[in-house]
């Protein structure tokens, strides 16, 4: 037993797994290690032309921000012998294993010795070369510096699993002393240094996970090896062992079967797992319906972009024996895919709906409760897709398919809740899918056209501007609303082109209609999907430049998404740049998106339009919200533009109120810019 406890800890100090090396014993583990051996040298190519490579990307990298130095091109040139004394090393490794089928003893401690060094050796270097070089650097360097550092961890997590202590120190080589000097130096860079670190937790953990399959796979392989090897020998003594033999590949049969339908990570059945269950289950003959429960973990991405994949995969686990709880053999549970999971019940058709709704109120219930994982309390909640089973459409792919949808349905209108499947869900899908398959040939067919609504100054009766409004007549579809195709555009990114063709035509309309006048502005609208594209705003010029339109005469209209704050800085340099060519950028619907009066000076702008549903419900609270706008807008210096103005009412208390310009059915609806212009009369007695 003492022999047995000094193996474990010899082993379990190398290969992460003391019971797993408890049980390979002493023999098989030296095969193992053997094995690691060849594995990582194998891998030691890689790992040499990467240093190699990388190296040489350093030095152009400092050359072209001219921070190059004698001493980098010193340290390089020692890099590049260091691998080629290494790849000499490897060559005389493969000559060696080439000869003999196994290594013995001494020669395996001198040729793990060599890798050893040679890898820290590498480290090494480049620890030095950081220490040296980022506090001569500044900046867009010292990030630079830090990627291709990073860079380096993340492929070596891989590459150096065969070896656990010497990549742990080898990723600490890397990432600490970067790390270290950044926090040390005259002007510190913090913010790179803490990102260094966290980086190294994820790839420490990273590496042991790898180093931790592959000792694993390896002993299972030798298990495997000497079973089958041993249950030969046997059968060639006598017959009997025949029977021992099949047992023992029936039991290894049914080990490897029971990988392939279940999911690694969980323990749950798969999707192949759930597939086999429900035609076992159909097979056995039973009188029963079925119903599938689809659960989609809520803004479960937070805690993997929060915390970390190994922290979201906790919560993987703990979720999953949370739901495994509440099924038993009649029922089945599985994981569908990252977040979401599969409960698919089956009962009686009198029973099924109560059993849907007691089950997804305990999973619920139970899934619910806080979860304990590294020092965090997390909370988390699921949404659910309901499908049941019909006479028709017993598939269970077809099931999975609707509660999927079912699902969707619940993410788009609110979290956290159930929704049962209905024709109309599939009928939608079908439409959307229509919808996008049709828009990618409306361009080249012809199928847009563009419709022109004014907008009113308030005092006078003037037209500032007309909107373009784009309309389709699709020859597959008919006439499709602005409001159901322009959101499928902008998910698939056809709203760049379309978009493009639209500033196109308005700005060649209203510049080509001469009985206008010619201080009166073009409106278009324009989605974030178009503004992040690069050039954008070299487009916008390009256009007015063909066109002949004056940049003064063009408005761009946008909404409140503008304010999402993860693109803000992109989207305020663009719209500064359109702004300073001239062109006018004014907020469409707002006090329906992301932003708060008080955001308004984040972003150059010109003016903003109240969304028409404040002025078509015109209550107390609406009016608020009026006049709250109107209020910071003109301090701001903004001018205030109120939509959906239907009524003489509207616009007088509109007026009333100080807004600068009207929109809506009241003075027109959308269609051709009328030539001549007209001009609306208003006073503030009569109106129009």
């Amino acid at each position: 037993m003492e022999r047995q406890a000094s193996l474990v800890r010899k082993i379990g100090s190398r290969f992460v797994d003391p019971e797993i090396a408890l049980l390979a014993g002493e023999e098989l583990t030296g095969k193992v290690r053997r094995d690691l051996l060849d594995l990582a040298y194998r891998n030691n190519w890689a790992n040499i032309l990467v240093n190699l490579s990388v190296g040489g990307g350093f030095i152009l990298v400092f050359w072209a921000q001219d921070n190059l130095s004698a001493a980098l091109m010193i340290w390089y040139a020692v890099v590049t012998v260091l691998c080629v004394v290494r790849l000499w090393g490897n060559y005389l490794y493969r000559r060696a294993r080439m000869g003999i089928s196994e290594l013995q003893a001494d020669d395996f401690q001198r040729w793990h010795f060599r890798y050893v060094i040679g890898v820290l050796t590498a480290g090494f270097l480049w620890s030095v070369v950081c220490i040296v070089q980022i506090p001569i650097v500044q900046g867009e360097s010292q990030f630079l510096t830090m990627i291709i550092i990073a860079g380096l961890a993340g492929g070596a997590a891989g590459i150096l699993a065969p070896m656990l202590l010497v990549g742990r120190i080898y990723l600490i080589a890397l990432l600490v002393p970067p790390a270290v000097t950044l926090t040390l130096m005259s002007e510190p860079n913090y913010i790179l240094a803490f990102m260094g670190l966290i980086f190294l937790i994820v790839m420490l953990v990273t590496h042991q996970n790898n180093h931790a399959v592959l000792f694993r796979s390896l002993v299972l392989k030798h298990q495997h090896d000497d079973l089958v090897e041993d249950l030969r020998q046997k059968n060639r003594i006598t017959e009997n062992w025949n029977a021992t033999l099949e047992a023992s590949v029936e039991k290894r049969t049914k080990e490897l079967r029971n990988l392939v339908v279940h999911d690694t990570l969980t323990g749950l059945l798969n999707r192949d797992g759930i597939h086999e269950w429900f035609e076992n289950m159909q097979r056995s003959g039973d009188e029963l319906d079925f119903a599938v429960l689809f659960i989609d973990l809520d803004h479960f991405k937070q805690i993997n972009d929060g915390l970390s994949h190994a922290i979201g995969d906790e919560v993987l686990r703990a979720v999953s024996n949370r739901l495994r709880e509440h099924i038993d053999d009649q029922h089945a549970v599985g994981r569908w895919g990252g977040d979401e999971f599969l409960m698919v019940l089956a009962e009686t058709k009198e029973e099924l709906h109560g059993l849907v709704d007691a089950t997804i109120q305990k999973a619920q219930y139970a899934v619910n409760q806080p979860i304990n994982i590294s020092g965090h309390t997390l909370h988390v909640g699921f949404s659910t897709g309901v499908a049941f089973a019909t006479k028709d459409n017993p598939g269970i792919s077809e099931l999975i398919h609707w509660a999927d949808l079912a699902a969707a349905e619940v993410k788009r209108s609110g979290r956290g809740a159930v929704h049962n499947y209905d024709n109309l869900l599939l009928i939608e899908q079908e439409r959307r899918l229509a919808i996008n398959q049709a828009l990618r040939r409306a361009l080249s067919a012809e199928e847009f056209h563009i419709q022109y609504q004014p907008v009113i100054k308030a005092k006078g009766g003037a037209v500032l501007s007309y909107e373009a409004l784009l309309r389709w007549n699709s020859g597959e579809l008919g006439f499709v609303p602005p409001d159901e195709f322009i959101p499928i555009a902008e998910e698939s990114a056809l709203i760049v082109d379309i978009g493009e063709w639209v500033l196109r035509e308005a700005c060649k309309a209203i510049q080509n209609c001469d009985d206008i006048a010619a201080q009166t502005k073009v409106a278009v609208n324009v989605s974030i999907r178009q503004i992040i594209v690069p050039g954008f705003a070299e487009m916008v010029e390009r256009i007015l430049v063909d066109t002949g339109l004056s940049a003064r005469r063009l408005v761009l209209e946008v909404t409140e998404s503008i304010f999402e704050k993860r693109q803000t800085v992109q989207i305020s340099d663009v719209l500064a740049q359109l702004h300073d060519m001239g062109i006018e950028i004014h907020i469409d619907d707002f006090g329906t998106g992301y932003s708060s009066l008080s955001r308004l000076h984040q972003i150059k702008i010109d003016a903003v339009k109240i969304d028409k549903s404040f002025v078509l419900k015109m209550d107390e609270n609406a009016r608020v919200v009026i006049e709250g706008a109107i209020l910071i807008a003109h301090r701001f210096g903004l001018k205030v533009i109120a939509e959906g103005v239907e009524t003489e009412d509207q616009r007088k208390m509109l007026d009333a109120m100080g807004v600068d310009a009207h929109q809506g059915y009241f003075f027109a609806r959308p269609g051709k810019i009328p030539c001549p212009n007209r001009h609306w009369q208003i006073d503030e007695v009569s109106g129009v």
